[in-house]
């Protein structure tokens, strides 16, 4: 098996349809994207965020696949491109043949970026944390946060709970007797520590990212030990006025800007841990500092004028964390987070106290998926 690594070029398209089906035969439900430019951040000159495809290929057969997202980031004070390790896909989850194909795609991507992360994979249990893990890569969770708007939708909805019988008799005796709307809104009464601050900020829809992303971004940046370029022409590449689902977010308090958050109202169907509820998530924010709190609680607002069912949000960063936290956010199990590499935990040691001022929410890795 003479195995080869190489971008994804236009002939190569039918070998990697190929290759989707081989693994759609056998039960996976991963494929690899099967055109060679990326639908999603395409590259673009001068835009310092984009995608590459690269893949494992066996002579004329595609085996597995990786992607590249190469992306500005403020590291410890300076500017530098780091990569997102995405989608790596290999035969060798269906064919124990090619088993060798996953190590082979993360040797090639820390050749290529030695300054890696990763981003998501649900949980460290799976296969790529695994594989991260034998290559030395810390990984830590992103904690998860939500505020049940709409008690009764939740509790006769939310598909993660409602996982038997007993449970499922539980939530419905939550929702019919008015228990839970009552236990749910003391639970974020007592941990609302912002309640009264709140009402000085507002939030306002805009179309695009203005000049005032970018003085947010300059005030902002210095603030953070790890922390992707958050400026106008990144913010509307990652999130185009043309992509309706996506709502910006300008925040203000007492009529000045002091912070943004792009976030998503969406009714779910069929979803395996929400169910039909109408989920609102805060998927990406920045403020000025010591501002973030003030941020949460006009995107809640704002998401609670909208009647979704709950809010969610992963934060990585310390005072976010306790942003949402002081709006009467709970925190509960994480499906969220996030892999260095050695060479870029070498950057930020020690990794511990680095790790509380890196900036990572849904917006960065890849995207708002599954939300």
């Amino acid at each position: 098996m003479g195995l080869s690594i190489e971008p994804f070029l236009p002939e190569h398209t039918e070998a990697v349809r190929a290759f989707n089906r081989r693994l759609e035969a056998r039960g996976s439900t991963f494929r690899f994207p099967d055109t060679p430019v990326p639908t999603w951040l395409p590259p673009q000159d001068g835009v310092p965020v984009y995608q590459e495809y690269y893949l494992v290929r066996d002579r004329e057969a595609v085996r597995g696949g990786y992607i590249l997202k190469p992306q500005a980031f403020w590291v410890e004070g300076s500017v530098r491109m780091i990569a997102d390790y995405r989608l790596p896909v290999s035969e060798g989850i269906v064919d124990p043949r090619h088993a060798i194909v996953g190590m082979l795609t993360l040797k090639d991507a820390l050749k290529r970026q030695p300054f890696l992360f990763g981003l998501g994979m649900g949980s460290p249990e799976e296969p790529v944390a695994r594989l991260l893990k034998i290559f030395d890569f810390p990984i830590v969770p992103c904690p998860f946060y939500f505020r049940i708007i709409r008690p009764k939708r939740f509790f006769e909805g939310i598909a993660f709970l409602r996982n038997s019988n007993v449970k499922r008799k539980l939530l419905d005796l939550f929702a019919a007797t008015g228990a839970g709307w009552v236990a749910m809104k003391a639970a974020h009464r007592v941990r609302n520590r912002y309640k009264q601050e709140a009402s000085r900020f507002s939030s306002s829809e805009e179309m695009t990212f203005g000049p005032w992303a970018d003085a947010i971004w300059e005030s902002a940046k210095g603030a953070y030990a790890l922390c992707a370029v958050r400026d106008r022409m990144v913010l509307d590449t990652l999130y185009p006025p043309e992509e309706h689902r996506f709502t910006r977010l300008k925040v203000s308090e007492d009529g000045m800007t002091v912070g943004w958050a792009v976030v998503l109202d969406t009714h779910m169907r069929n979803h395996r841990q929400f169910g039909n509820l109408r989920v609102g998530s805060i998927v990406d924010c920045l403020a000025l500092p010591g501002r973030e709190a003030g941020v949460i609680a006009g995107a809640t607002h704002f998401m609670e004028s909208r009647k979704v069912d709950l809010i969610v949000s992963n934060q990585l960063q310390r005072d976010w964390c306790q942003g949402f936290l002081a709006n009467g956010y709970l925190s509960g199990p994480t499906n969220y987070f996030f892999a260095v590499s050695p060479a870029l935990e070498k950057l930020l040691r020690p990794l511990e106290e680095t790790l509380e001022q890196t900036h990572m929410t849904r917006g960065d890795g890849d995207g708002p998926i599954n939300l």
